[in-house]
């Protein structure tokens, strides 16, 4: 029971509670677990070993899960902006070690196999089973496919975007292509921005700073 309420601690952590900041997002793992679902005839990981890091219990939430039965598996009230957070990630993989969340790894949507909204395993049942069927669209910067690690800060950048309707022709002139999720966006980037648009889609967004200096990193 101790572990089940322990890793509330994890949602106070994604919001910017600085009392467990070392709590971190292994990127590696993520990449490491993307890297063996991609290598021919494998349909599972056994995520024991490919952690560098000490864990017992471990817990697979989706943006699919409820709020509801989140709380019912942690046994602690869950806010709204948490969920939030729950769903953004997709899929995510949270690590307990003696009561305490560890670590947490953010997987794409319907990545690993699940029957329920959520999964519940541990050190010694640790073999998780891919979703082979899942229809995985890359993500691309004009007709390079990024990296798993590069297309999962993609994703949560575009997340990040507050979406508006607008013209198309706000961005006829891009500095590079991103292909996302089947959609094609132009990406004009300035001295302070990054603009988006999808004739698709028929939206308009818009990043700056950091975001933005991430964003000309990854597709330029």
């Amino acid at each position: 029971m101790k572990a089940l309420m322990a890793i509330g601690i994890i949602f106070c952590c994604l919001v910017g509670c600085s009392s467990n900041a070392q709590v971190t997002n292994d990127k590696e793992m993520g990449q490491n677990i993307q890297q063996s679902f991609a290598k021919k005839d494998v349909n599972s990981v056994d995520v024991s070993k490919l952690s560098d890091f000490k864990w017992e219990k471990g817990y697979l939430f989706t943006n699919k899960s409820k709020k509801a039965d989140v709380e019912k598996l942690v046994n602690a009230p869950i806010s709204e902006e948490v969920m939030k957070k729950i769903s953004a990630a997709d899929q995510m993989l949270v690590f307990v070690h003696e009561g305490e969340v560890v670590r947490y790894v953010e997987l794409p949507q319907d990545f690993i196999a699940h029957d329920k909204k959520q999964l519940e395993f541990s050190f010694s049942h640790s073999e998780l089973k891919f979703n082979k069927n899942r229809e995985g669209k890359p993500i691309k910067a004009g007709d390079k496919t990024l990296s798993s690690e590069d297309a999962l800060t993609v994703k949560s950048i575009m997340k990040q975007i507050q979406w508006k309707k607008a013209d198309y022709s706000v961005a006829l002139d891009p500095d590079v292509q991103l292909t996302y999720e089947g959609a094609v966006y132009n990406v004009r980037f300035t001295s302070e921005s990054a603009e988006l648009t999808s004739k698709r889609r028929g939206v308009y967004g818009k990043v700056t700073g950091e975001t933005a200096q991430q964003l000309y990193e990854i597709l330029m």
